[in-house]
């Protein structure tokens, strides 16, 4: 069973599930994603031990926020709970700069957590670090902001309304602090309003309030809506020295579909295929293709190659792309993959500036 509720501000979101806890006598409840208390809006239920199983599929959906901005300062916390410092630098955005910088918001991108957020650094809560004055030094996470709508903006009173729609893992917090220090008058997230998770939306929502141990059964759902589902496209190769006919082919490869899967080769797998160790070694490799924040799925293959097929199959992809230059039979690798129930569609993408952008023309260079 599952609820819709419409939380309220200044209270958790686990005062919610103590609440429900108590309307209810469930104990296993969970939900599908904290909202801070001084934030409203949608917060999505799980009720049984059954039910919060399946949360797994929804906290990874995309969300909306509408979200308001006080322009002209600054807040550690980055909202309205933190420590308030007005810019010393008076200086108001026109509508037209506001309207510029929103648009370089948008896309794949790497974005800070907020030190007051519940992120763990060897264990210990981040914030709880912050508070004491301690560095926390949170690595940047790959976000996807789909699109940040423009509602309203105040220039005498300093406000930015926007509405915002992104991934998982994205900080409306950090995306306000971040907007400011490009328009160079700083900001903060003074309200925060949660709108929808996926297929779910606030208008079909109950306040917490008007739920009681008399009535709160027949606001559930007994079941989940069938839930988006994204496209996939997986390629897979070596990606020595990174180069830009490498970067060129993956943005081709994502073309394809929503979510972009990458499948490195291994060390001992490159040796036994090309008789010799790549130059970069698989942890380099690995960790060069995700800081270019493409996509969060990146992975090293497996050392038995016949085990790839079984990422393939938990994968299960809608389209294979390959390079120009990998040798492999498409007849052959369909066949197979037709013996473990699927069948993506399998693609081989044209070469960007081969005379250039490739790695043995790279290495000789060097």
């Amino acid at each position: 069973m599952f609820l819709l509720i419409n939380k309220p501000n200044k209270i958790t979101s686990h005062d919610v599930i103590a609440k429900l806890r108590q309307i209810t006598g469930i104990k296993k409840i969970g939900h599908a994603g904290t909202l801070d208390p001084f934030a409203t809006g949608l917060l999505v239920v799980a009720l049984s031990r059954q039910s919060t199983k399946e949360l797994n599929h929804l906290i990874k959906l995309d969300k909306t926020y509408e979200a308001t901005l006080e322009l002209g300062a600054t807040s550690d916390t980055y909202d309205k709970t933190g420590k308030i410092k007005i810019t010393k630098k008076k200086y108001t955005p026109t509508l037209k700069q506001i309207q510029n910088i929103l648009k370089t918001f948008t896309g794949q991108q790497k974005q800070t957590p907020p030190s007051f957020s519940a992120k763990k650094i060897n264990g210990q809560k981040a914030y709880n670090l912050a508070r004491q004055g301690k560095p926390t030094n949170l690595k940047p996470q790959s976000i996807l902001i789909h699109n940040i709508q423009l509602n309203k903006y105040t220039p005498n009173t300093n406000q930015l309304e926007i509405t915002v729609s992104c991934s998982s893992g994205t900080y409306i917090r950090s995306l306000a602090n971040d907007i400011g220090k490009q328009l160079k008058c700083g900001a903060y997230l003074k309200k925060l309003k949660r709108t929808s998770i996926g297929p779910f939306n606030l208008k079909n929502a109950i306040d917490l309030n008007k739920i009681t141990k008399a009535n709160w059964k027949k606001y559930t759902l007994q079941r989940l809506p069938p839930l988006p589902q994204k496209t996939k496209v997986i390629t897979f190769g070596t990606f020595d020295l990174l180069h830009k006919g490498h970067i060129n082919f993956l943005k081709s490869a994502k073309q394809f579909a929503d979510e972009l899967y990458i499948i490195i080769a291994r060390d001992k797998n490159v040796k036994h295929i090309k008789g010799k160790l790549p130059t970069d070694n698989e942890q380099t490799r690995l960790k060069n293709l995700k800081e270019l924040s493409l996509t969060h799925h990146v992975y090293l293959g497996q050392l038995n190659l016949d085990y790839q097929y079984r990422i393939l199959n938990r994968i299960k992809p809608d389209v294979i792309a390959l390079g120009y230059d990998q040798k492999i039979n498409q007849k052959k690798l369909q066949e197979k993959l037709e013996k473990y129930g699927i069948s993506p569609k399998i693609t081989k993408l044209n070469a960007h500036m081969p005379h250039k952008f490739k790695t043995s023309i790279i290495k000789s260079t060097h």
